[in-house]
C-alpha cells in the first residue's frame, strides 16, 4: 500500500542529488509534488519521471536565495493542490575553503542558499499548514552541522544554523500540529560533492550515501504515527567509516 497517497510535498533543490532522490521516493508512495530548483531542464525531467509513477507534479524554476522564489513556489502549490503537507528544505551549496580564502561574498552565497532559503520557504508554507493543524517540515542540515569541519567554515555556520532553526521551529510549531525534523546526512554520492579535489568518478565509487538512501530516510520521517515525530535524524553509509 502506498503510504503518502493524498499528501502534497514541496521539495527545494529538487533537480538533482538528494532532492531528486527524495522526489522519486515520495512519488513511488503516491505523493503529489511541487519541485523547485534553478535548472529548468533538470526539473522538467524529474517532473516527467515522477508523473510516470502516477502522481501529479509541477515545478517552479528559480533561485532559492530569493524571497520571491519562495513566495511564488508556495503560491503555485496552493493554486495547484490547495495545500502543502510536507516541506523539505533541501536546497544548498557548499564551499571547501579556509577561513582566509573565504570571501564575504562566498559567505553570503552559502548562508543565503542554505539558511535564508529554508527560512523563507518555511515562513510562507507554515500558514497553510496551520490552517490544517498538520504538517511536516524537514530541514536538510549535515553531519557538518553536528561537528564543525576545517576548511568549511561558512558551510559549517550554515548547517549549525539550520539545526538551530529546526529546534526553534519544533518548539514554536508543534502545538499547532506541525512537526519539524533536522536531517543530518554524511557525504553523498552526488554532484554536490564534486570539486576541490573530488572527481565525478571518485565520488561515484566512494560508497557515500545515494539519493535513494536519502529518499527512504526522509520517507520514514513522514510516515510516523500521529503520536510521534523524528526530531533529528543522522544518516551514514555502511560503506564508509567516520
Amino acid at each position: 500500500m502506498k503510504r503518502l497517497v493524498g499528501k502534497v510535498a514541496l521539495i527545494t533543490g529538487a533537480s538533482s542529488g538528494f532532492g531528486r532522490g527524495t522526489a522519486l521516493a515520495f512519488a513511488k508512495e503516491g505523493c503529489d509534488l511541487i519541485l523547485t530548483a534553478r535548472r529548468e531542464e533538470r526539473l522538467q525531467e524529474v517532473v516527467a519521471t515522477c508523473e510516470q509513477l502516477g502522481v501529479k507534479a509541477v515545478y517552479f524554476a528559480g533561485d532559492a536565495q530569493l524571497e520571491r522564489t519562495a513566495i511564488d513556489t508556495v503560491a503555485l502549490a496552493i493554486k495547484t493542490f490547495g495545500k502543502i503537507d510536507i516541506l523539505i528544505n533541501n536546497a544548498g551549496i557548499g564551499r571547501t575553503l579556509s577561513l582566509a580564502e573565504t570571501s564575504m561574498a562566498d559567505y553570503d552565497l552559502v548562508m543565503n542558499s542554505n539558511v535564508r532559503s529554508a527560512y523563507a520557504f518555511t515562513k510562507y508554507a507554515v500558514p497553510y499548514m496551520e490552517k490544517k493543524h498538520d504538517g511536516q517540515i524537514i530541514l536538510v542540515s549535515s553531519v557538518t552541522g553536528i561537528v564543525g569541519h576545517a576548511d568549511e567554515t561558512a558551510y559549517t555556520c550554515s548547517k549549525f544554523a539550520l539545526r538551530g532553526l529546526g529546534q526553534a521551529l519544533d518548539r514554536e510549531l508543534l502545538g499547532q500540529g506541525i512537526r519539524t525534523c533536522v536531517f543530518c546526512p554524511h557525504a553523498g554520492a552526488t554532484e554536490f560533492e564534486v570539486g576541490y579535489g573530488r572527481t565525478t568518478e571518485g565520488v561515484a565509487e566512494s560508497g557515500f550515501l545515494t539519493p535513494e538512501d536519502v529518499g527512504q530516510a526522509l520517507l520514514s520521517v513522514c510516515v510516523q504515527t500521529k503520536n510521534s515525530r523524528i526530531v533529528e535524524l543522522r544518516l551514514a553509509s555502511n560503506n564508509v567509516k567516520y
